[in-house]
């Protein structure tokens, strides 16, 4: 069982991420020793058990297990914009805790990053565009580029 967490600061889009996942979702299954937590959209998928977490709880030094229990991070970002404090204050706070953990970014709202992001590139970057909107507050990213990032994580733990 391999565990990814996706993560990212208020508003870049870890809940669209999560929502947009293909069904059907299996159950999610807790790690060992981990504190409770409610999780907004855990669930397996292909074998692979994803979780979001916001940043802010992330940072939270009771939540560290939770971190270190990630097999894989996605640091999710608003890609239409520049990496903000938030962000860079995340990927270095995951960089120090959890330095031997796999770890991708995934920018929402784009097809393309923007050079700003370049200073990650030792890193997968993925670009999701925007899909379809359902409501002024819920949209589902581009089925298309969820999938090419599905597919990766997919093929890197079969």
């Amino acid at each position: 069982m391999k565990y990814i967490m996706v993560t990212g600061p208020m508003g870049a889009g870890k809940s669209t991420f999560m929502r947009s996942l293909p069904k059907p979702w299996g159950n999610f299954v807790v790690p060992n020793s981990v504190p409770d937590m409610l999780l907004d959209h855990a669930c397996e998928l292909n074998n692979l058990m994803l979780y979001e977490i916001d940043a802010p709880t992330a940072t939270g030094k009771v939540w560290i297990d939770w971190l270190r229990a990630a097999n894989m991070q996605i640091v999710v970002g608003n890609g239409l914009e520049k990496p903000d404090s938030h962000f860079i204050d995340l990927w270095k706070y995951l960089e120090r805790n959890t330095p031997d953990t796999n770890r991708i970014i995934v920018l929402n709202r784009t097809k393309e990053a923007i050079p700003e992001w370049n200073m990650y590139d030792n890193n997968t970057i993925f670009c999701i565009g925007m899909g379809e909107v359902i409501d002024e507050e819920t949209a589902q990213a581009s089925k298309n580029d969820i999938m090419t990032v599905v597919d990766y994580i997919t093929n890197k733990y079969e």
